[in-house]
């Protein structure tokens, strides 16, 4: 294969790569239409460089990539273009070296490419950027040292070699990179139906407190006509002692915590709602302001998962033993909470060691919990004692 070919072979390798660097990148609108015409004009442009010098039909390239990203990628551009661009230009770089050059950077290439897509899923460490770079720089070393030999084997033996060396390069980079988009889409469903089942309850807890409130509204009436006909004939006392009575059950429906964020307030009051109906003792403080920089999803993932865990371990013993105590503030700028429970006074297994004895996706709770505070680059404590577990958790807010 002459030398113009081979670098249009890895020409046309580059621009698959470059289309699906792209689509990954990006949150691009459906269409089948749109990808076959970008590739389309995509091999128009690799086609010239029989003419025309390879960068330049790179450069044409990655201002098509630009635009596609530009009109089709549901994200912002301002966030995105550096990528297109950057590795648009790595490609056009790449292209002005001779064949012998281009099989050795090209494993660079697609190491810098998976680790770009791993960062982006958040999935990007140390570990894992060294153990792919390993295989690559052996591959890369045997290439060179190939390109170099001028004895045996013969130019068709090198030649083969070389391209089943960049076909172990090309599949590495594909099961790898394909395992981390699966592993993406499984997580991203398991977390879709887990915040399904969170919102469900969250929905049965509200309604519940609603339809309290809305009995107490509904007896108002009649609680007035009462009042007024005990003060009519003169009963003072009973009068009182009905007041007294309405005042406990306006308790109920009043919320129990008025921390100064509405979110937090909404998931306490809810949860301690509960905690009443399962008659679990509750000591809560709280005082959040009003705006921080957490967002509302992951307050109700954080707190929700907690005192659903909580109140589940209260269940499991006798009522005389229940308790529930919460403590969240703002300190410094970090977020501080704190939920102890009581518990069993011999945790098994799974319990001393935080794992879920629950089927399905219910043990995903914890995971989640841990994910929200990590992306904040918050800490998660977890101690389980005999007779009591405790969680903390601090987040920054700056």
């Amino acid at each position: 294969m002459a030398e113009m070919g081979q670098k249009l072979v890895f020409s046309f390798l580059w621009l698959f790569l470059y289309g699906y660097f792209v689509e990954r990148m990006g949150t691009m609108q459906k269409g089948r239409g749109k990808r076959i015409v970008t590739g389309i004009l995509g091999t128009a442009f690799l086609s010239v460089s029989f003419w025309v010098p390879a960068a330049l039909s790179w450069g044409l390239l990655t201002l098509l990539f630009l635009l596609y990203d530009l009109f089709y990628d549901e994200e912002g551009f301002g966030r995105q273009w550096r990528h297109v661009l950057l590795v648009g230009g790595l490609f056009g770089v790449a292209s002005l070296f001779p064949v012998r050059v281009l099989s050795v950077v090209n494993g660079g290439i697609l190491w810098i490419l998976f680790l770009m897509l791993a960062a982006k899923r958040s999935y990007l460490k140390k570990g894992n950027a060294v153990f792919m770079a390993i295989p690559y720089i052996l591959l890369s070393a045997f290439l060179w040292r190939l390109g170099n030999e001028g004895g045996a084997p013969g130019l068709a033996e090198r030649t083969a070699l070389r391209w089943g060396s960049i076909a172990v390069e090309y599949c590495l980079f594909w099961v790898a990179e394909s395992t981390l988009f699966s592993y993406k889409r499984s997580f991203e469903v398991q977390t879709e139906r887990f915040q399904r089942e969170v919102m469900g309850c969250q929905y049965e807890e509200i309604r519940s407190i609603y339809m309290n409130m809305r009995g107490w509204r509904h007896d108002y009436h009649n609680h007035l006509q009462v009042i007024k006909a005990q003060l009519a004939l003169g009963k003072l006392a009973e009068t009182k002692r009905y007041l007294d009575e309405l005042e406990r059950d306006l308790d109920r429906v009043d919320t129990y915590v008025k921390s100064g964020n509405l979110m937090v307030d909404a998931i306490l009051n809810s949860k301690l709602s509960l905690a009443e109906q399962k008659r679990i003792p509750v000591n809560c403080k709280a005082q959040i302001p009003e705006k921080v920089l957490v967002e509302d999803v992951d307050l109700c993932i954080i707190l929700g998962n907690l005192l659903d865990n909580a109140m589940e371990a209260c269940e499991q013993i006798a009522e005389k033993q229940r308790f529930l105590r919460i403590y969240m503030n703002v300190n410094k700028s970090q977020l501080y909470l704190s939920v102890q429970n009581a518990a069993k006074e011999e945790p098994d297994f799974n319990e001393r060691n935080y794992i879920s004895n629950k089927k399905g996706s219910h043990g995903f709770g914890m995971k989640r919990v841990r994910a929200a505070v990590e992306k904040y680059d918050g800490y998660l404590h977890l101690a389980n004692e005999p007779g009591i577990f405790a969680a903390e958790v601090t987040m920054p807010l700056t």
